[in-house]
């Protein structure tokens, strides 16, 4: 039997074709405009933005399809370049991020065999593996090195391997320290966790799957470093079950075993994630904005007792947008919500269950409302700063946080003349700071400069000592926090200067040994050192 109606929630294609429509005409005047555009009073062009500067944009006609869903990334170990693996119903698109302000479609890889609204990927050992929910799916694996070696683009690639052992599944899930993959929502298991081991990574072999608390929608798996010391150093599974979380035990895989079972109000669990302490829970519910009338709402549970996890707060934002996809990256919460876009949160105060929005990108500049339109998932772990988020009817939109202002008092200066520099750390990471400025020019120096804050906060420095290199530079200033390291960069430009002789007694005629260095002509001095 399939799984109930209840244990998911699916809007309807006439639904999905209607969002796909209303969205066209704000999308399709704006997204071919491909450049970096800066987040200024509140917009980044027509997008309402908070400290998110728009890298670059890319439309659906763009990656070879008519329907974003999920994304996920790929770094290059060997070259570098990051990719971005995104979602579409007619296939995968693998995008090249190399260039975050010109990215393009690498490669497409096409359905297995027919569209679908739905599409999951995730990454293991340089392959990525892909389920749908169209019939017949099962698991495409494609290995990601090829990609390295593409000379045309885009390529049409076909899967390096195939498994049917399930017909569809509606998300794919990878403990990429334990090896293991667990296809959910499937047609085995009664929807639960079919569970696959990777030694192999171009050969996955089912080694078990798990029912008991019925159909799973999401889940993160991990290797367990958290404050349950019962637990330590096992694969434990945190999954997203229809109407409650499960905890579960799956070290041996072939006997996944229940740790616990947490049911709360209003609940249509979809997706869930860990802070990186394994401490605490953040979990998005699908259907309590469009059901119940509330404001975009993020559970925040403790789970230090695996075998009791305890509601510890709830965070509701200003507008009534669906939560969809949402992941952590050290003190910072990345949140796909839908008509609202992209918004990171600040987890610094999590521990009394409490979250504090610190910026936004939203894909959707028409509505907030709680429908199922806008942005389905988003992929923050790029080592660049550059984060994906995916737009169901607009395609994909790259963008890059921001954690500093940085402004140049004179961006233009003459050799010789100092560098003036205000920043600004912003609020939203956790303190103590550590401080860097890399790519200075030879012979420059700076004064004043602050190594070390407490919190946010701001100072001016002073570059001085440029007296070489003339032309166009860029510096580039590292936070590092406990959890994050961020960095910003900016850009000035260093004119030839004229050495001019000090003219002492008005002749015209400059004396050799005192010299001046500027690039207009000071009151006094001459070119000529003859005198």
């Amino acid at each position: 039997m399939r799984r109930p109606n209840f244990v998911r929630f699916m809007p309807s294609l006439s639904q999905v074709e209607h969002h796909l429509l209303t969205a066209a005409l704000f999308c399709c005047c704006w997204i071919q405009a491909h450049g970096q555009t800066p987040c200024e009073a509140g917009f980044a062009g027509i997008f309402p933005c908070d400290r998110m500067t728009m890298l670059s944009s890319m439309s659906n006609a763009d990656l070879n399809g008519t329907g974003a869903n999920d994304v996920w990334g790929w770094t290059d170990p060997e070259t570098g370049v990051e990719y971005a693996l995104v979602g579409e119903r007619q296939g995968l698109a693998i995008v090249d991020l190399s260039d975050p302000t010109a990215p393009f479609l690498a490669a497409f890889m096409p359905t297995q065999t027919t569209s679908s609204t739905w599409r999951d990927m995730k990454v293991y050992a340089d392959h990525v593996y892909v389920v749908s929910e169209a019939n017949g799916h099962g698991l495409q694996v494609l290995d990601l090195s090829q990609l390295r070696d593409l000379t045309e683009f885009p390529a049409t690639l076909d899967p390096t391997t195939w498994l049917d052992t399930f017909s569809d599944a509606h998300n794919v899930v990878i403990d990429e320290d334990s090896g293991l993959l667990y296809a959910v929502g499937t047609n085995l298991a009664g929807g639960g966790l079919v569970a696959f081991d990777l030694s192999d990574p171009l050969s996955p072999v089912l080694v078990g799957d798990y029912s008991e608390a019925g159909y799973t929608h999401d889940a993160q798996g991990v290797l367990y470093n958290g404050p349950d010391t019962d637990f330590v150093g096992k694969s434990i599974i945190f999954g997203a079950n229809a109407n409650k979380l499960a905890i579960l035990d799956a070290t041996d895989p072939s006997d996944i075993a229940t740790v616990s079972i947490t049911n709360y109000d209003y609940s249509y669990t979809h997706q869930c994630w860990l802070t990186e302490d394994h401490k605490y829970l953040l979990l998005g519910d699908e259907l309590d904005e469009q059901n119940q009338g509330m404001n975009t709402r993020t559970l925040v549970f403790d789970v230090q007792d695996l075998s009791n996890p305890v509601l510890l707060g709830e965070h509701f934002s200003e507008l009534s947008a669906i939560d969809h996809n949402q992941y952590v990256v050290g003190n910072l919460l990345f949140q796909a919500n839908y008509t609202a876009g992209l918004r990171m949160l600040s987890l610094t105060d999590i521990s009394a269950g409490e979250l504090t929005e610190i910026g936004y990108f939203d894909v959707d500049p028409t509505t907030n409302a709680a429908q199922f339109s806008g942005s389905w998932s988003t992929y923050p772990y790029f080592a660049s700063g550059a984060v994906v988020v995916t737009s169901v009817e607009g395609g994909i939109y790259v963008v890059r946080p921001k954690f500093m202002d940085v402004e140049v008092v004179n961006p233009s200066i003459c050799q010789g003349e100092d560098l003036v520099v205000f920043i600004e750390v912003l609020s939203g990471l956790s303190p103590p700071f550590a401080l860097s400025i890399s790519d200075l020019p030879t012979g420059a120096n700076v004064e004043n400069f602050q190594w070390d804050l407490d919190g946010p906060s701001s100072f001016v420095f002073t570059v001085t000592g440029l007296t070489e290199w003339t032309g166009n530079h860029t510096l580039t200033v590292e936070l590092e926090s406990p959890l994050n390291q961020v960095s910003e960069s900016f850009g000035f430009s260093l004119e030839p200067g004229t050495i001019w002789y000090a003219d002492g007694d008005g002749d015209g005629y400059g004396d050799a040994a005192a010299t001046t260095l500027a690039c207009a002509q000071p009151d006094g001095p001459t070119s000529d050192a003859t005198d």
